[in-house]
């Protein structure tokens, strides 16, 4: 959210310097799927937004590679079928149908089991049908964030590999922010620290409603050919990327600031990943990953002026949409830090 930030800004000629402790990249904005859909698993409060966003992807993808001189990243159409195991899942098929009613750009279609093998014969044989969703889209995370950091400073942002230590302030308003050897005077600032909210009630004692929520995820190599489609039941996916490549995720775990990732869990996630398609157990484990996402209660981002002051802005609680809705905020924010306003749809506000 800070490098989309960042670049939005500088894109609109105003002088910008991004403050990041670690590589762009470094923490969840790479260690996920890259997965952008704009209405499955979304809070239906926020699909307006979220759809707004996936628009800009579209077009910030050729945007960058133009600016960039060549593709860092590509934006790839996704095919998902979605596992029945039993009755129970009704209700769920019921929902996402309604959900993608309608909706231009995208399609859904409920299979029985003979059109599920057709389709993908290594799935499993208690699978009792499935939805295809189509229309969704997906990207390297990692290469996202980094791609918009270089993009910010080929427009001339300012990216400095800094902590902030302190943020100084006069009047409701911030007037500089200080790192270990740099005093940085602003006009505004935006705050995207992600699930690391201490500092932000210690500097300007404004409390978020965000805790940290740990995922994790396998990078696994199948034996031989790659994945035709994402396969996912629940929360849990096997997502085709790189060929035979297949990451496999995900968790929603509550433990605090530890980015550690486990034995436990990786078991868990290999045998929900043999359940959709037993012949992930003969899969190679190419790596481990967990990271931390930024959670409200309501499971809404929040995009705003901080309250109280004049020149705070706010993006943080991106939950599992972050990477989808990082170019919305990013969009939101722009507008009301230049002019006060914005026509992107903020009707979903956690405030």
């Amino acid at each position: 959210m800070g490098c989309a930030v960042a670049f939005w800004v500088a894109r609109a000629g105003v002088r910008v310097t991004l403050i990041e402790r670690d590589p762009p990249g470094q923490h969840a904005s790479a260690k996920n799927a890259g997965n952008l859909n704009p209405l499955f698993m979304t809070p239906p409060p926020l699909i307006p937004f979220a759809l707004e966003s996936f628009r800009l992807h579209l077009a910030l993808a050729e945007e960058l590679t133009t600016l960039l001189k060549g593709a860092r990243y590509a934006v790839e159409p996704v095919r998902r079928l979605l596992i029945s195991f039993d009755e129970s899942d009704s209700v769920e098929f019921e929902n996402v149908i309604r959900l993608f009613a309608g909706q231009a750009g995208f399609s859904i279609r409920q299979l029985d089991v003979p059109s599920v093998c057709a389709l993908e014969p290594r799935v499993s044989k208690e699978a009792q049908g499935a939805l295809l969703m189509e229309g969704n889209r997906c990207l390297n995370a990692h290469a996202l964030t980094s791609a918009l950091a270089d993009g910010a400073a080929r427009l001339g942002a300012t990216i400095m590999r800094a902590g902030v230590s302190e943020i100084k302030t006069a009047s409701g308003r911030v007037t500089a922010v200080k790192t270990q050897d740099f005093e940085i005077a602003c006009d505004a600032v935006v705050l995207a620290t992600g699930p690391w909210i201490a500092k932000i009630e210690q500097w300007i004692g404004l409390s978020l409603p965000v805790k940290p929520v740990k995922g994790q995820l396998l990078r696994m190599k199948l034996p031989g050919e790659g994945l035709r489609y994402d396969l996912t039941h629940g929360i849990a996916g096997l997502y085709r990327r790189n060929q035979n490549e297949v990451w496999v995720g995900g968790t929603q775990e509550d433990a605090g600031l530890n980015e550690t990732p486990t034995e436990e869990i990786r078991h868990h996630l290999l045998e929900q990943a043999v359940r959709i398609m037993p012949e992930m157990a003969q899969a190679q484990l190419l790596e481990h990953v967990a990271a931390l996402r930024p959670v409200t209660p309501s499971g809404l981002p929040i995009v705003e002026q901080a309250s109280g002051w004049n020149n705070v802005y706010i993006a943080n609680g991106g939950c599992n949409k972050g990477i989808l809705l990082c170019t919305g905020i990013a969009q939101a924010l722009r507008d009301l830090m230049l002019n006060g306003q914005t026509t992107m749809p903020l009707n979903f506000q956690n405030t």
